[in-house]
């Protein structure tokens, strides 16, 4: 099982794709809790999405799966957060240590 908590994923899905719909597959994925999606550019036929995906043992292949159902496709993971609880930090503490 995975110990998986949170993910955080840049997603293309063509405009005429249901988010809502798109949301509920995610969330009847194993060990999702919670889900978001925020529309970060719109292009004719493309939709950005940025996807917080919550939960516990959260099973990356299905979430996969789930999002080239709906015809798209994971661009990148910009977050991982996997162990026994969420471990936070503060992007500007980060930033600042580069």
């Amino acid at each position: 099982m995975s110990n998986i908590r949170r993910l955080i994923l840049d997603v293309d899905v063509p405009t005429s794709a249901h988010l809502m719909d798109l949301a509920q597959a995610l969330t009847e994925v194993e060990g999702v809790k919670a889900v978001n999606i925020t529309v970060t550019d719109t292009d004719v036929d493309v939709l950005g999405l940025v996807i917080v995906v919550d939960g516990s043992g959260i099973d990356y292949k299905a979430l996969q799966e789930s999002v080239e159902r709906m015809g798209g496709a994971i661009r990148s993971i910009d977050q991982v957060i996997a162990g026994e609880y969420i471990l936070d930090l503060d992007a500007r503490k980060i930033k600042e240590s580069q």
